[in-house]
């Protein structure tokens, strides 16, 4: 009879720990497949609590050329675009606006760690620089003939967008600054 009992607890505690490994893998599951309270999105495992989605089908970086027009750069920089050409590849989705045949300013969503980015362009003896006028986390490369590329972390470890230029007869400094912040509100749009 005691073994009987025995073997009853055994079986109880079998079946309550079996049922906890199920509802925490539900729970861990539910957490991991982006399912979030209203009001909140995710980017990869990760809640984000600023409240916009910056991954998926609604986020920037689709189509560039379409998202961020030829007629708004224009307006930004103070200069004609002479074409667009996309820039897409399987690390990124840009935009090139020509100025000239030759000059033109970027804007390209690179999928990826911005801090290797940074790393890579330090190795390269690139003066990296921030700019508080930029409200996401931000770097700023120059080279010896001045700002080339403005770095723009959208999604820590995933997304950032670089908004830069081919050389210094696109546009100036400060235009290619004004360019990345117009960017980063455009970024913020897409709620």
């Amino acid at each position: 009879m005691n073994k009987q009992k025995g073997f009853s607890t055994l079986v109880g505690v079998i079946i309550v720990v079996a049922i906890l490994a199920v509802a925490g893998g539900g729970y861990i599951y539910y957490k991991n497949n982006g399912k979030t309270l209203p009001g909140s999105s995710t980017v990869g495992n990760k809640v984000l609590d600023d409240n916009f989605i910056k991954m998926g089908e609604k986020s920037f970086g689709l189509d560039v050329c379409n998202q961020m027009s030829q007629a708004e750069v224009a307006a930004v920089i103070g200069k004609e675009i002479f074409k667009i050409k996309d820039y897409s590849n399987s690390g990124s989705t840009g935009c090139e606006y020509f100025v000239t045949e030759k000059s033109f300013v970027i804007i390209d969503v690179g999928y990826g760690d911005m801090a290797s980015q940074k790393t890579g362009l330090e190795f390269l003896d690139r003066v990296i620089k921030t700019d508080d006028r930029i409200k996401f986390e931000n770097f700023l490369s120059y080279t010896e003939k001045g700002l080339n590329d403005v770095y723009m972390n959208v999604a820590p470890g995933q997304k950032f967008v670089r908004v830069g230029r081919s050389s210094t007869l696109a546009v100036e400094e400060e235009t290619l600054i004004k360019l990345a912040i117009a960017v980063e509100s455009k970024v913020r749009s897409y709620r």
